[in-house]
C-alpha cells in the first residue's frame, strides 16, 4: 500500500513580507506547519538520501531578503557561502556589491531559479543558507594553485575586457587561451560562466595579477592575446594599432580609452594628426568604480560602477552663467576649454527624480547633503578635472520622477590615496594620477574629445 503525503504549495516571499492577520491565527498556522513537518521527516527519515544538487549543512545562515546596496554579516554569509560554490563574489566584506549581484544572478541562472539578483528563501534555500542565524563562517584560505605554463598563441586577439556573463568572440578567445594556459574554463562555447571566470582567477593568482576573473589588458597580455595597442609608456608614435574603436565619431581627434579590469583599468590616449593616430600616452594607471563597469543603460546612480560607453567630453552651465568642460580646486593646468575655479556653493546634484538631477547647483555645504557632492569638500580628488558625457544634456534620464538615474557626476579626475598610499577606486568616476591626468587635461579639445569605457 501506498502512502501519499500531499503538502501545501510553498511560494517563494523573496520580495513580500508575511501577510495580515491575527496573531493567534498566524501561530497557529505556524504550529501545524511544524507539526506537518516533524511528521514527514519522520517518514522520510533514512529512506530518502540528499539528491546531488541539495545543499550541504552551512556554516551560517538568515532570513533576510538580500539585495543590492545590503551590508550585513547576512550578507558575507552569502558572499561565503557562493565562493564555496564556485560563484565569486568578489570579497566576504558584507557589502552586497555589483559583483556580488553578478554571481547571485550566475547562480540563480545555472540552478534554474527565478533571475533578479536578489537572495529570498527560495535562492537562499538552494544554497543552503535559509535559517534564522546570521552569524558568518571565516572565509577559507585562498587556494594557490600550481604555476600555470606559458600561454601558447592562439590565433585569436581581443580589444575588450572580458567578465562573467559575456559572450560572443572575444569570451571564446579567452576561453581558448586560458585552457592552452592550463586552466579549466570549461566548454569553449563561447559563453563566459562561472567556469571561466574561476580559471581566469586560478590564472592570474598563478601569475601574481589582481585575480579578479576580468581578463582585461593585463591578463590578456599575460595569455598573449591582446591587440589593441602597443605596450610601454611609448608617446607620440604612430601604429595601427593605436586607432580608437569604430564607434568613436569620425570627428574626433583626441580619445581616451578606459580599459577596465575590475576596479583598475589601463588608460591610453590617442590623439589624431591629419590622418594619422597616435599613442600619445598609454598604459596609464587608472581606477574605476568600485564595482567596476556597467553599460549606461543599465548603470543607476549610486551602484558604484563606472558607465561603459562612449562619450564626449561633457559641457555644464553653471547658475552664474558660465559654461565649462574643465574645473578643479587646484589651479588650471593649461587646459584648451573653459575652466571653472571651484568656488563656495558649488555642489554637483545627483538626486534622482528632481529637474536639477546631474547638473551644477547653487547650494550652501549645509544643503548639498546625501549623495550630492560639494565641490570644494574634495580638494585633493578634484584638484582638476574634465567632465565625461555620459547622460548629460537635456535629454539625461533621471531628471523626472520614474525616469531611471543613469549617471550623475561622471569626472576624469586624480586618484584618491588610503592609509597606505594606495589608489582607491572611484564612487563611479575614471582617475588617474596627477601627473597622467595633467598631461591628458592639457589635450582634450572641446569639441573634437571622446571617452572610450569598456
Amino acid at each position: 500500500m501506498k502512502m501519499v503525503v500531499r503538502t501545501p504549495m510553498v511560494l517563494d516571499r523573496s520580495h513580500s513580507s508575511l501577510g495580515s492577520g491575527a496573531p493567534w491565527r498566524r501561530g497557529r498556522a505556524r504550529r501545524g506547519l511544524a507539526a506537518l513537518a516533524l511528521a514527514l521527516s519522520s517518514i522520510v527519515a533514512g529512506s530518502v538520501a540528499l539528491g546531488p544538487g541539495s545543499p550541504a549543512q552551512a556554516a551560517c545562515s538568515f532570513s533576510t531578503t538580500l539585495r543590492a546596496g545590503a551590508r550585513s554579516e547576512a550578507v558575507r554569509c552569502l558572499q561565503v557561502t557562493l565562493t564555496g560554490r564556485g560563484f565569486a563574489p568578489g570579497p566576504a566584506d558584507g557589502w552586497f556589491g555589483g559583483m556580488t549581484r553578478d554571481a547571485v544572478i550566475a547562480y540563480q541562472r545555472t540552478n534554474g531559479l527565478f533571475v533578479d539578483g536578489v537572495v529570498g528563501p527560495r535562492t537562499a534555500g538552494s544554497l543552503g543558507i535559509w535559517g534564522t542565524s546570521t552569524s558568518a563562517p571565516t572565509p577559507p584560505p585562498p587556494v594557490t594553485p600550481p604555476p600555470a605554463p606559458a600561454p601558447t598563441p592562439t590565433g585569436c586577439t581581443i580589444a575588450v575586457s572580458v567578465q562573467l556573463g559575456a559572450r560572443g568572440d572575444a569570451a571564446r578567445c579567452a576561453q581558448s587561451a586560458l585552457a592552452r594556459a592550463g586552466a579549466s574554463p570549461g566548454p569553449i562555447d563561447g559563453y563566459f560562466g562561472a567556469m571561466s571566470r574561476a580559471a581566469a582567477i586560478a590564472f592570474q593568482r598563478s601569475r601574481g595579477l589582481y585575480a579578479d576573473g576580468v581578463v582585461g589588458r593585463q591578463t590578456a597580455t599575460a595569455l598573449g592575446i591582446w591587440g589593441s595597442t602597443t605596450s610601454g609608456s611609448g608617446s607620440g608614435t604612430p601604429s595601427a594599432n593605436c586607432t580608437p574603436p569604430s564607434s568613436v565619431p569620425s570627428s574626433a581627434r583626441q580619445v581616451v580609452v578606459v580599459t577596465a579590469s575590475g576596479t583598475s583599468a589601463d588608460v591610453d590616449l590617442l590623439v589624431r594628426s591629419g590622418d594619422t593616430w597616435t599613442c600619445a600616452r598609454v598604459d596609464m594607471r587608472g581606477r574605476v568604480g568600485r564595482n567596476g563597469i556597467r553599460s549606461l543603460a543599465a548603470r543607476r546612480a549610486g551602484d558604484g560602477t563606472t558607465p561603459a560607453g562612449v562619450f564626449a567630453l561633457g559641457s555644464m552651465t553653471a547658475p552664474d552663467g558660465q559654461t565649462f568642460q574643465f574645473f578643479g580646486n587646484g589651479a588650471n593646468p593649461g587646459v584648451p576649454g573653459a575652466w571653472r575655479q571651484v568656488r563656495s556653493g558649488d555642489c554637483w546634484d545627483v538626486t534622482p527624480g528632481v529637474a536639477t538631477y546631474n547638473t551644477l547647483v547653487n547650494r550652501t555645504s549645509a544643503n548639498c547633503t546625501g549623495d550630492n557632492e560639494y565641490l570644494p569638500d574634495y580638494q585633493n580628488a578634484y584638484s582638476a578635472a574634465a567632465l565625461i558625457g555620459a547622460n548629460m544634456g537635456p535629454d539625461r534620464s533621471g531628471d523626472q520622477p520614474g525616469e531611471p538615474p543613469l549617471a550623475g557626476a561622471i569626472f576624469l579626475h586624480r586618484h584618491s590615496y588610503d592609509a597606505t598610499g594606495s589608489s582607491r577606486p572611484t564612487a563611479g568616476c575614471v582617475s588617474l594620477t596627477s601627473a597622467d591626468l595633467s598631461a591628458v587635461l592639457r589635450t582634450l579639445v572641446p569639441g573634437e574629445a571622446w571617452f572610450v569605457i569598456r
